[in-house]
């Protein structure tokens, strides 16, 4: 992966709880790269860790926006931050990815989102209404007073604070009720909450491809295959055992391969490679229903293999 060193150019209390962090090259240069809205970036920390984190801003801003929220169990990324980075340090950022783009059309958009989950939706709500395309964003939030990211120019948005779960669901069947033509939905947020909402949409006949959401954390966590089988990585001509409880990325480090890693969790896509022959055994959370039917692609940081064998391109 290439590296871009950015400028901490402004560090804002967006909430209690939600660091701003705005990054630019020093001079104001032109970024060397660009994303669509829903993209993420790695940081590399000075802990040495590597995170990922939605872009708020759009390209056209010039600069890379991010909401951080200090999670209480943190494992070294955000509480980082949120103590050690200062205005005018240097970071290492990733080339922006996308996993949760806006699907081309003039259907209507629905964007539910929950917390810090706001931080890819605001950015396709705000594009969508730059391209005229009908789009809503229903915004729920435990405290009224800490709604962050928003500005007086969201006056649009729909939020919801204080709602107990059953609460939420009502207003989410009342929100859900009926679907226009072509319009689709995209939601993020704690797992519980996404899965609210899939199930009212589907209860209420949206159909499960216009359902699209991205998760932060796994929704469960990856439990390594029973049984072993043979990875080739066939660009490097490696055939190694994959030992019973170990990952894909485990056994082709034992032998010497250094496959692409970011998360290590199967969100963020980093690692998603070519399936040349073999049956996947999908545990992530960043392919498509489509992809991970095609059995064309796999994240070996956390898939495995159903069979005896399965070769990669890598």
């Amino acid at each position: 992966m290439s590296w871009t060193s950015l400028q901490v150019r402004a560090l804002r209390l967006e909430a209690a709880d939600v660091l701003g962090v705005e990054l630019a090259l020093p001079g104001n240069a032109a970024l060397p790269f660009s994303w669509t809205p829903g993209a993420h970036v790695d940081l590399r920390l000075g802990n040495g860790v590597v995170r990922q984190y939605s872009v708020v801003s759009l390209p056209e801003h010039g600069h890379v926006y991010l909401g951080i929220k200090r999670e209480p169990a943190s494992r070294g990324g955000s509480q980082w931050l949120h103590e050690h980075l200062r205005l005018g340090a240097r970071i290492e950022v990733g080339p922006p990815r996308n996993l949760f783009a806006v699907q081309p059309g003039d259907g209507p958009v629905t964007l539910v989102a929950a917390g810090i989950g706001i931080t890819p939706l605001l950015p396709m709500y705000r594009a969508c209404q730059r391209q005229g395309r009908p789009v809503r964003l229903l915004y729920f939030s435990r405290d009224a007073q800490a709604l962050p990211l928003l500005q007086p120019l969201d006056a649009g948005i729909e939020w919801y604070s204080g709602l107990r779960a059953p609460q939420i669901a009502e207003c989410l069947g009342q929100r859900l009720s009926t679907r226009e033509a072509h319009a689709s939905v995209y939601c993020c947020g704690p797992a519980g909450f996404m899965d609210c909402v899939q199930q009212t949409a589907l209860a209420h006949g949206w159909p499960a491809d216009a359902l699209h959401r991205e998760h932060f954390q796994p929704a469960v966590a990856a439990v390594p295959a029973a049984q072993g089988c043979t990875l080739v990585l066939q660009r490097t001509g490696c055939e190694v055992r994959v030992n019973a409880g170990e990952s894909l990325m485990q056994a082709a480090a034992r032998a010497g391969v250094a496959l692409p890693v970011s998360c290590g969790m199967g969100i963020c896509g980093a690692c998603v490679s070519r399936v040349i022959e073999g049956d996947p055994e999908h545990r992530d959370e960043c392919l498509s229903e489509a992809q991970r039917t095609s059995g064309e692609w796999i994240a070996p940081c956390v898939s495995g293999c159903r069979g005896a064998r399965l070769v990669i391109d890598a």
